[in-house]
């Protein structure tokens, strides 16, 4: 079996930004799992897994799944062809193995065979690995997510923070963009948006009206911070509520979006089927609308809800970057306009945040909410905590 191995396997970044999740990844090499890596595409997932293989170099076979050469020998392979691959080797990833239509397959037979060798597969697209493995691989695999660089990944003091957080708001934290100048991250970003993020959503859940998944993109780009609509968007793109959902879940699931849903209770005039969609990287959600402009409240009317999509997702990212799931998340509001951002639930109770980005303001628990939920904690976030609350 001659598959083609490609020249970025054990090449690491000149400049390596340490990844939180490499420490939970590390502890679980040859413990008997095979690892599975999500995450999007140019997020660091190649140069992690470097990281993790490179005392292994001599015994690692790297196999890129977007090579055609590869996808289709992988694809049908014989017993013979397919035990040839671990041959001689400790370490065996499979990079994008999404695209393999018996992925999950090739691994158990491999893993049951060969249970000595590590094996590794990545994959940008949670909807398609997670199905092609989930069956094949119950009880033999371990899941992670590596998402773009994290608040507390760039910095480690919530003064830090503090100078940084307007670049991350602007600009995301994409690896390779740390470092460029602002026009260089403009145009990386772009890039990034029309040759991955279109190619990849679209290349996937059978998208059949692709002009109506970019624009959908584009209005969910305005809407950070507020309630969303699925039969407002479904209008407004002259389209059915059920497509608007299915695209919404196939961004979800391809690392775009991350939703929020409400949390309710106790009482009778909380919000209970509303939703929130903040972007899981907002150097991305501002190249989808040009929105590069200064972080400040004279030259833009987004700020506010900058910082709270940053936040939100700043939280998951952390939690998911320490091999941990993240707890269930919600906002609060009741329908006479009471509300609370952000609220995790967990064995140990409620913790609720609100997040404000004027340093000056703090904000104030709703006293419905305090009411309603006596034991919950909380804290108002500002730039000047941030860190802080994100490493809470």
């Amino acid at each position: 079996m001659n598959l083609t191995d490609s020249a970025k396997s054990v090449k690491l970044m000149y400049m390596y930004l340490s990844r939180n999740l490499e420490n939970a990844l590390k502890s679980q090499m040859f413990r008997g799992k095979v690892l599975i890596l999500f995450g999007p595409r140019q997020a660091g997932k190649t140069t992690l897994v470097g990281r993790l293989t490179q005392d292994y170099a001599s015994e690692l076979r790297y196999i890129d799944c977007e090579l055609v050469e590869n996808r289709d020998l992988l694809s049908r392979p014989s017993t013979g062809d397919l035990f040839s691959l671990v041959r001689k080797y400790k370490v065996v990833v499979f990079d994008e193995a999404q695209v393999i239509p018996n992925i999950g397959s090739v691994l158990k037979s491999l893993f049951d065979h060969h249970p000595e060798v590590q094996y590794i597969a990545t994959g940008s697209s949670s909807f398609d690995l997670a199905n092609k493995v989930s069956e094949p691989l119950t009880g033999r695999s371990l899941e992670f997510v590596l998402y773009p660089l994290s608040l507390s990944e760039l910095v480690g003091t919530d003064f830090d923070a503090q100078q940084i957080l307007p670049q991350l708001m602007r600009f995301g934290g994409y690896p390779d963009i740390q470092g460029l100048s602002e026009d260089e991250k403009i145009f990386r970003l772009k890039t990034l948006v029309s040759q991955y993020l279109y190619k990849n959503v679209l290349s996937l859940g059978n998208v059949k009206k692709p002009e109506i998944i970019i624009q959908l993109l584009k209005l969910l780009a305005y809407q950070i911070g507020n309630e969303v609509s699925f039969r407002e968007l479904a209008t407004a793109l002259q389209t059915s509520q059920p497509t608007i959902e299915r695209y919404v879940d196939l961004l979800e699931k391809n690392y775009v979006v991350v939703r929020l849903g409400s949390y309710s209770r106790n009482l009778r005039n909380e919000v209970t089927r509303s939703k929130k969609i903040y972007f899981l990287d907002l150097g991305i959600r501002n190249a989808l609308i040009d929105a590069f402009s200064p972080i400040d409240t004279v030259s833009r009317n987004d700020v506010g809800q900058l910082f709270e999509n940053c936040m939100v997702v700043e939280r998951l990212k952390h939690l998911t970057s320490q091999g941990k799931q993240a707890p269930a998340s919600y906002f609060w509001r009741t329908f006479d306009q009471q509300e609370v951002d952000y609220i995790e639930e967990t064995g140990e109770g409620l913790r609720a945040w609100e997040f404000k980005w004027n340093v000056s303001k703090s904000g104030v628990l709703p006293k419905t909410f305090r009411s309603a939920y006596p034991d919950a904690t909380f804290v108002s976030v500002t730039p000047r905590n941030a860190y802080a609350y994100v490493t809470s």
